[in-house]
């Protein structure tokens, strides 16, 4: 995962998961708003190339892979919209057929996904994380959220790298945060991986 963080195994229980929760999701956030901050509307919406997503794809596809699990299927919410279950289910259009699909223009999607974060925050202030729930445990299901964020991350910084486009130095990786037991940091740059 980006930055070196895998928190699969969130540290803590009750207030103190959800504050860590909160602060993995505000991180992974500031982090996507960091990288497109700089990109006017057509590189937002442009497809640099077949290989990958427009990034507005990407940014809408966030805000509903986010409302799917951490509202939808904790809460039983409704969906913002249907047809977002067709346009931004990863599954169901390949990269390069996604730029002729109703897309939210860049405006739109980041009110989705700004409009998604305030509600999952409404239900994580209220939730009980300590019920008898698989994706609950251990804040499972909201590191599969922040995660699946810091991913998608490092695939628009892909698609950057692909365009051409004269972009700033990207954002620094963030730096700390919790680390399940079972995982090991391992600094950028080269490293052996296996044996020789």
């Amino acid at each position: 995962m980006e930055g070196n963080r895998l928190p699969l195994e969130l540290l803590g229980s009750g207030v103190a998961l959800k504050a860590t929760v909160a602060a993995e999701l505000e991180l992974a956030r500031r982090r996507t708003a960091e990288l497109l901050e700089p990109l006017g509307e057509d590189d937002l919406t442009k497809q640099h190339s077949p290989l990958m997503s427009p990034l507005v794809w990407d940014l809408a596809h966030i805000g509903w892979y986010e409302e799917y699990w951490l509202l939808r299927r904790l809460t039983d919410a409704a969906p913002t919209d249907t047809a977002y279950d067709d346009i931004y289910n990863a599954f169901l259009h390949p990269r390069a057929e996604r730029p002729s699909l109703p897309l939210l223009d860049p405006a739109r999607a980041w009110s989705y996904v700004n409009d998604v974060r305030r509600r999952v925050l409404d239900v994580l202030e209220q939730i009980d994380l300590e019920r008898d729930e698989p994706l609950l445990e251990n804040g499972f299901v909201y590191a599969l959220v922040f995660q699946h964020e810091h991913q998608h991350v490092e695939t628009m910084l892909q698609t950057l790298q692909l365009s051409g486009i004269r972009y700033p130095s990207p954002p620094p990786p963030p730096a700390g945060g919790p680390v399940g037991s079972r995982e090991v940091l391992v600094d950028g740059g080269p490293v052996v991986v296996g044996t020789d």
